[in-house]
């Protein structure tokens, strides 16, 4: 197995059901590929909308009687086969062909990083959850750009190699959103494995983040519970504002 596409979910059905769509169809090397959703204990239509793909041979879905927040991924990433793995937030809704070669190619390409994500798509409704520009520097391999800085999670790759040797350390972290999944795994490779992380200038996704497509897709009651229970009241305002609208 080359690549383990993993996903964590709840209730985002309609984020969910565009977002594997989509992912189905940018595999190119679907015999070397595999996609294990988590669902976290969902109680809107995502049961329904996973019953789908009970006859996929390229889907598995794990479900769980209740939500685990983002220390569910410490299960998902334990099933995951491929020799690389990412992570899809389940907000993604388009990603660039041949998704699995991109990434083959770029961890190949960049040794010296354990963590590349996909660029994000930016426009008057989200920046994808990237920061400004001004936090990287791009690296140049082989006619292959990569922008060194921050990473987010939305689409991103890491080399189970790499990955066994932190899981530890993974293990014993309580992820939440103030200590996400991504954030502790670009920090510990940094730390522990001195490999840095970065984004692929020139293949990007659509992250659906922010207040806007939640209330688009009906999420944003839901938004709005995950971020009071993580404490983030910064976030709950924003979204609260356009729950009034």
């Amino acid at each position: 197995m080359k690549t383990s596409f993993v996903l964590l979910t709840w209730n985002r059905y309609k984020f969910l059901e565009l977002c594997l769509e989509a992912l189905i169809a940018s595999i190119a090397d679907t015999a070397e590929s595999e996609i294990i959703i988590m669902d976290n204990g969902s109680t809107d239509n995502t049961p329904e909308v996973l019953k789908r793909y009970r006859d996929n041979k390229l889907v598995k879905v794990i479900s769980r009687d209740k939500n685990y927040g983002l220390n569910a991924y410490k299960k998902l990433f334990n099933y995951a086969k491929g020799k690389r793995i990412v992570i899809v937030d389940d907000d993604v809704l388009s990603f660039p062909p041949k998704l699995d070669l991109i990434f083959e190619d770029y961890m190949q390409t960049f040794t010296n990083y354990a963590f590349i994500a996909l660029n994000v798509i930016q426009n008057e409704f989200t920046n994808g959850a990237k920061p400004t520009p001004e936090h990287y520097v791009d690296e140049t391999i082989n006619g292959k750009t990569i922008e060194f800085g921050p990473t987010g999670g939305w689409c991103a790759c890491f080399r189970k190699s790499d990955y066994r040797k932190i899981w530890l350390h993974v293990a014993f972290a309580n992820l939440n959103m103030k200590n996400s999944e991504d954030g502790f795994l670009v920090h510990t490779f940094q730390k522990r494995l001195k490999l840095k992380s970065g984004i692929i200038k020139n293949e990007v996704c659509f992250h659906a983040s922010g207040p806007y497509y939640a209330k688009q897709y009906g999420h944003l009651d839901r938004e709005i519970e995950k971020y009071k229970q993580s404490g983030l009241q910064e976030f709950v305002d924003d979204y609260e504002k356009y729950n009034s609208n």
